[in-house]
């Protein structure tokens, strides 16, 4: 394999002395171990070989790998997600979260001026944050298998919709001319948060793969059909219309008169 190369794999993710899986795209797997996702789909992953967010160590396996066969790599905590660090335990005002909208509970992830943690405790004016790394200070098994290159453009690029984001790359249409992409967004992503960030990275990661490339990124916005109510006429209207045709006949048969006089 070769850096650049996109690569279809199975893969488990193991964390600490204990061995704790903590990723695998093994549905079953996942169920057995009490980590399944619903919002996941689990299916084969594409990853990119020499990318700078795989760790180094993998990478160097990918290069000598095979299809077919199985690997195992392990990293230790330092070069992983490094060690547990005190300093990234901080303190926060409530009001810091109520700014936000944000009611804090132990265990809950939030941002914080651009950082991520993870809420320790919270007591009364004061939320207790770790900004360490969730798996910093273990060590990382890291088990894989080959299936194959991926050479299809189209399944590259959803390889970094899956990759940047949270929603199936399936629900995404993408089709590849001769100097355009175009990604065509579904419903539920149009007025994502989460998306809006996403799409930024999405676009940074085609252009760094496909430099040559024009890319669209869809998003339609239909508007709302005009329904038009018909109304019956209300009585005043009705009781004009039948004065004037009253009206219209009384007049003809006064010219009737005029004409036979």
């Amino acid at each position: 394999m070769n850096d650049g190369d996109f690569i279809k794999i199975n893969f488990e993710m193991y964390v600490g002395e204990d061995r704790k899986l903590v990723s695998t795209n093994n549905e079953q797997l996942a169920k057995d171990n009490s980590i399944f996702d619903e919002k996941l789909k689990y299916k084969e992953a594409v990853l990119i070989v020499g990318s700078e967010n795989l760790f180094p160590e993998i990478n160097e396996s990918f290069k000598n790998a095979e299809a077919g066969k199985d690997y195992e790599v392990v990293i230790t905590a330092e070069n992983a997600y490094g060690k547990r660090d005190s300093k990234n335990i901080r303190v926060h005002t409530v009001r810091e979260f109520q700014r936000q909208k944000v009611d804090p509970v132990p265990g809950q992830e939030i941002s914080i001026n651009g950082k991520r943690g993870r809420v320790i405790s919270v007591t009364p004016g004061r939320v207790l944050v770790d900004y360490n790394h969730q798996w910093a200070g273990k060590s990382v098994l890291y088990k894989y298998s080959v299936v194959g290159l991926v050479s299809d453009a189209v399944e590259q690029i959803k390889s970094l919709i899956d990759y940047n984001y949270n929603v199936d790359s399936d629900k995404f249409e993408v089709s590849v001319k001769e100097k355009s992409i175009t990604v065509s967004v579904p419903e539920e992503s149009k007025f994502d948060p989460v998306w809006i960030e996403a799409k930024y990275r999405l676009v940074n990661d085609i252009r760094k793969h496909f430099p040559s490339m024009d890319i669209e990124i869809l998003e339609f916005y239909k508007g709302e059909e005009e329904k038009k109510e018909e109304t019956a006429p209300d009585a005043a209207s009705t009781e004009k219309s039948e004065k004037a045709e009253s009206k219209s006949e009384s007049d003809g048969s006064k010219i009737e008169q005029e004409h036979a006089q």
